[in-house]
């Protein structure tokens, strides 16, 4: 459905400048932005080489498995304890990648999870709800997505937004679960 809004959005923008009679400043720009996009992911793809680099020696070296044994407790709590241990096991290993940036890497991970939630069920629990506010809210404390774009922009510190990520992404998450807390007490 995105697909064919922005292909309506594109189409109607080009009519409109050819029906202008501005057909040469459409061409320049739709090959000058074609070329802006080559060239962001170009420079983008070792960034996220660096990073998916980072996350793997971290996996390696074993602070992801250390991470998700720490979250599981927590976890715990909030999901409740008639969360399937081996929905657990995934779902701390989803927070785990999401906390590292590695949102690629946590939406096998995510949905594996989920679906252990949800099996034998015809409508969602709590805990499954619980679970995907918090894997939509992700918590990051690396945002890689942010930093490869700042730094293929040439930023001068594309490390200045962790801060305010950490930040925004801890409130939106304690608004979701406070939510669905509240959410809980009301059904």
């Amino acid at each position: 459905m995105l697909n064919v809004l922005f292909g309506l959005m594109l189409g109607a923008a080009l009519l409109y400048g050819l029906l202008r009679g501005r057909a040469d400043a459409v061409t320049g720009a739709v090959l000058q932005g074609a070329g802006d996009a080559v060239k962001s992911a170009l420079d983008m793809a070792g960034m996220f080489a660096l990073f998916c680099g980072m996350g793997e020696i971290l996996t390696r070296a074993g602070a992801a498995q250390w991470l998700g044994k720490k979250l599981r407790p927590a976890l715990r709590l909030l999901l409740g304890p008639a969360m399937p241990g081996d929905a657990l096991e995934y779902a701390a290993m989803n927070l785990t990648a999401n906390l590292l940036g590695l949102g690629n890497a946590a939406t096998p991970m995510g949905v594996e999870a989920a679906r252990r939630m949800a099996r034998g069920m015809d409508e969602a629990s709590n805990a499954l709800c619980m679970f995907l506010v918090i894997n939509a809210s992700s918590v990051q404390l690396l945002p890689t997505t942010v930093l490869s774009l700042r730094a293929a922009e040439g930023s001068s510190n594309p490390g200045a937004v962790i801060l305010p990520a950490i930040a925004a992404t801890g409130i939106s998450t304690l608004v979701g679960v406070l939510s669905c807390k509240l959410m809980e007490k009301r059904a």
